[in-house]
């Protein structure tokens, strides 16, 4: 958790000297408006977080189905083990229950 912490301070220096560096002012063309006077960081930031936010709503329908496929997975393979609990729990129809193995001295077809 404290490198988390660290690593958010750190984070948080590099964007106030990043701050710092960027006050110069400029004017924005955005299709027919023109904004005067925005400092160039607020513009870069602000292009940062609607980047962050279009690809997030691109990906996000994406992992939502993925995470539905999963859990419907889950809940097959705890079907499937049940069964397999419950077929191994079930004794044979006769009684005898007949293995692949070969035991030399208990079977019952010697050779």
């Amino acid at each position: 958790m404290t490198a988390g912490i660290i690593f958010l301070l750190i984070l948080a220096l590099l964007l106030v000297i990043f701050t710092l560096q960027n006050t110069l002012l400029i004017s924005l063309n955005v299709f027919f408006w023109e904004i005067t006077d925005v400092p160039l960081v607020l513009a870069l930031i602000v292009c940062i977080i609607a980047g962050a936010i279009l690809s997030f709503s691109f990906t996000y329908p994406r992992l939502w189905k993925l995470k539905g496929q999963l859990k419907e997975k889950q809940r097959e393979i705890k079907a499937l083990e049940a069964q397999h609990v419950e077929a191994a729990e079930k004794p044979h129809a006769e009684g005898i229950e007949i293995t692949d193995k070969e035991e030399s001295d208990t079977s019952f077809f010697k050779e």
